[in-house]
């Protein structure tokens, strides 16, 4: 067995709005997925404005 699991990482774009946002993240772990961050969007003009998800699970 091995003491190190592998991991696949992902980063997912999530609604800005909290209740939207958590039930999209509730998916996310439902699918397998460990949420590590939520990263918000940018302010600025012409830029993304939802926030960036990082996930992980583990591989096999």
């Amino acid at each position: 067995m091995d003491s190190h699991p592998e991991y696949e990482y992902i980063t997912v774009p999530v609604d800005n709005r909290p209740r939207q946002q958590a039930k999209e993240l509730k998916k996310l772990s439902k699918a397998g997925w460990q949420v590590l961050s939520v990263r918000p969007g940018t302010m600025f003009a012409g830029l993304s404005t939802s926030s960036l998800a990082l996930c992980r699970r583990t591989l096999g």
